[in-house]
């Protein structure tokens, strides 16, 4: 059953209305019209569109690091307004509520694996050895077991975002979005990276929302949809 379309007020993350415009010198340029998006517990969904339609700025207004317009949001039932800039209580609750992996990794480069993974848990103010168990265990989960001392820098693009990925899950987030994860990798690694991707967030019990422009892995997810001239719609 369809899983990004959903009305239900169960949804773990919901907007509408959305609107967000760009201003430049002579005028401005509107990237999203009206947009609605809901998000079932457990559920994924791809968005695709061309470059420059707003994919990105729709994951930056989602998560809550751009404002929009207009429109309203919520996270598993809490009220946002995404008008404004995110208060303190929304701010500790994404680091929680969301995972985010990028194309680019940003990882940290003075600091391990280990280090690198266990970040999330510090901006979380969640670190101990629990936390720490948790971490090697994610980095075992993903590929990359006796790798906790190793750094970024010796390690090829693949495993920078297997690392990522790890980093991204450790807070058990209730959603993941992924902000062309595979795109800075070869077609046989970006595979494998998304399997793993989609296979950690059904473990994990985490809904994702994947941004990609490779067909295959957008019919990967419960529900492809397409950013269009503003729209979002099914693909």
């Amino acid at each position: 059953m369809p899983c990004a379309v959903s009305e239900e007020s169960t949804a773990v993350l919901q907007a509408e209305g959305l609107c967000k415009s760009f201003s430049y010198e002579g005028g401005s340029i509107r990237v999203l019209d009206d947009v609605g998006f809901s998000l079932d517990s457990g559920c994924s969904v791809s968005v695709r569109g061309e470059s420059g339609c707003g994919k990105t700025t729709l994951l930056n207004l989602l998560a809550r690091l751009e404002t929009a317009d207009s429109g309203s949001m919520s996270w598993h039932r809490e009220s946002l307004d995404p008008r404004t800039m995110p208060t303190a209580r929304e701010a500790s609750m994404r680091a929680s509520f969301l995972g985010v992996v990028y194309q680019a990794y940003y990882l940290i480069p003075e600091l391990n694996a280990i280090e690198n993974v266990m970040v999330a848990a510090r901006i979380a103010g969640t670190v101990d050895a629990e936390t720490l168990d948790r971490a090697r265990d994610l980095l075992a989960r993903v590929g990359m077991e006796g790798r906790d001392l190793q750094l970024p820098t010796k390690m090829s693009g693949g495993e920078r975002q297997r690392l990522a990925i790890a980093r991204a899950l450790l807070n058990r987030p209730r959603v993941i979005l992924a902000d062309e994860p595979t795109g800075n990798l070869d077609e046989k690694t970006a595979g494998s990276v998304m399997d793993l991707l989609l296979e950690a967030c059904r473990e994990e019990e985490a809904s994702l929302v994947l941004v990609t422009h490779n067909l295959a892995f957008a019919q990967a997810t419960d529900e492809a949809l397409c950013l269009t001239k503003g729209s979002l719609g099914p693909a």
